[in-house]
């Protein structure tokens, strides 16, 4: 009408901005939380890294990596993946930037573990929630700082959980062959991942995959395997991973193994335990009083590891009650409240922000390929001989951290609950859907350990952001079901036609979908 202004029609260009903008910012109010615990977390992060500077030494173990990074050899001792990480972050000529590169693998973790809760369906505080571990763990916290593989290990489980869970209710082959691809790798940085390997492959079958996608993702696993494997033969002349398996598995059993019952041939005679009470396993392997020193070759040699190796299954087949007890013994010591003093005092000590700069080895050690301790931090620290690299604690930051890791920490018995509470949450709801996969996969990181060695604390670490994501999922709403349609991919799934036009559901009004196939 004449007079009268007309409303401006809805498929304005400024409507159009508005309805845009809504979701954006409903969006940023909506994850307000973990906002916050995140920032508190990064808070957390800067504050090691003022406080230890440049990074922390976990004794010998640091030294190996370090040394083989420099000289991109691998170490018969220990998988070197983590080493040729090291190798190529040499670019950034700096040990604290590493140890950055370290901390913001946690909070990638951290991130991962909320994005995925969220596609499962949990609100904003619950998925915040199994996130909190991961980002306040004081011990967390100290093994970003160390020169140590854990982080990088997590962080690729994490990602390995986020391409197998991402996509509710849909089939993804493809994300099932990167994700064994990534356990390859991550086998190479701790051989532990290829136990992981197993149980991802055997999670396909369990779900149905067509053999093509099972024999792909086997493939894709053993890619990066058997190329280390070739590379450590290059140099070593034994196509393999390490030449310490052997001696492990033999460690392992030096809680238990009686030579009267074993019998062993004359060749493994002296690999029997040494009288006197027993030590923790591990401990049997680096001791300046093990029977591995006596024999020929040295502790790491092909032929000492082929007859550790044989002593210690004959052992098991002779003892298989003390093997289990010895298995179970250790494994019940990831769920201590207090942390156990296991292996011993000394490398219990190596966790703690308080002893930070001790000095675990002398700065003139040797190491792999010629060098010394101090020689390759100053190496790698810069290229300057004059400048080694030994943790430096810095006030008052250092005392506020060593305050803050005797309380902010996930006690043992605290993990154990979590992992109770995904088990119930499964067996409660019938159903293994998302929750499955990180459950097995967390007790397989705390179970692989005392198996074929020891306990020991630093492996709890990796093993809990899979079991915080396995309680949160185990909780969630069904995969597939309403409240996860949204999250689905294909234009037919999400009922949209295009980028810009009103979304539309492709059901009928009062409709109800019905679940899906878990993802693989």
């Amino acid at each position: 009408m004449p007079g009268l202004r007309s409303e401006e029609p809805a498929t304005s260009d400024e409507g159009r901005q508005r309805l845009k903008s809504a979701p954006a910012a409903s969006g940023i109010v909506e994850h307000w939380l973990f906002g916050l615990v995140l920032a508190g977390g990064i808070v957390l992060r800067i504050l090691v890294m003022l406080a230890f500077r440049p990074v922390m030494w976990f004794g010998g173990d640091s030294a190996s990596y370090l040394a083989t990074a420099l000289r991109l050899i691998p170490d018969p001792s220990r998988a070197g993946g983590y080493a040729i990480l090291l190798w190529v972050l040499r670019l950034l000529h700096s040990l604290a930037l590493v140890a950055a590169v370290q901390h913001l693998m946690g909070i990638a973790m951290a991130v991962l573990i909320y994005l995925l809760a969220r596609r499962y369906g949990l609100p904003a505080w619950g998925a915040t929630l199994a996130t909190v571990p991961v980002l306040f763990d004081s011990y967390q916290l100290q093994l970003e700082h160390d020169i140590v593989p854990d982080t990088s290990f997590g962080l690729l489980i994490v990602i390995v959980l986020y391409l197998m869970l991402r996509s509710p209710g849909e089939r993804r082959p493809a994300f099932a062959v990167a994700a064994a691809f990534l356990l390859g790798v991550s086998a190479i940085v701790w051989p532990v991942g290829l136990a992981l390997l197993a149980v991802l492959l055997a999670a396909l079958l369990i779900r149905r995959a067509s053999l093509m996608t099972v024999a792909a993702a086997l493939l894709a696993g053993a890619l990066p395997v058997v190329a280390y494997a070739a590379w450590f033969g290059l140099h070593e002349h034994q196509f393999t991973l390490t030449r310490s398996d052997g001696v492990f598995l033999w460690s392992r059993t030096m809680s238990f193994a009686d030579c009267a019952v074993i019998r062993p041939p004359a060749d493994e005679r002296g690999l029997c335990p040494p009288p006197g009470p027993r030590m923790a396993s591990s401990l049997y392997v680096w001791s300046g009083a093990s029977p591995l020193l006596r024999m020929p070759g040295g502790r790491f040699s092909a032929r000492t590891n082929a007859l550790a190796r044989d002593f210690a299954l004959r052992a098991i087949a002779a003892q298989p009650g003390g093997y289990v007890t010895a298995v179970a013994h250790d494994f019940g010591l990831s769920f201590y409240w207090d942390r156990p003093v296991h292996p011993d005092a000394g490398i219990v000590d190596r966790y703690q922000f308080a002893d930070a700069a001790t000095a675990w080895v002398p700065a003139t050690m040797r190491t792999p390929g010629g060098g010394t301790v101090a020689g390759d931090q100053a190496a790698y620290n810069g290229g300057h001989p004059s400048r080694p690299a030994p943790t430096r604690a810095v006030e008052p930051f250092a005392s506020w951290l060593v305050s803050y890791q005797r309380y902010a920490y996930l006690p043992g018995m605290l993990l154990g609950v979590i992992l109770l509470a995904g088990l119930a949450g499964m067996v409660i709801r019938r159903r293994v859907a998302g929750a499955g996969l990180p459950w097995a996969f967390a007790v397989t990181i705390l179970l692989v350990p005392p198996l074929i060695v020891d306990f020991d604390l630093r492996y709890l670490v990796p093993a809990v952001p899979a079991a915080c994501l396995a309680a949160a999922l185990a909780f969630a709403p069904r995969a597939g079901g309403p409240d996860q349609r949204r999250w689905t991919t294909s234009p037919a799934a999400t009922g949209s036609s295009s980028p810009g036009e009103a979304r539309t559901s492709s059901l009928p009004s009062g409709s109800t979908p019905t679940a899906s196939p878990e993802s693989s």
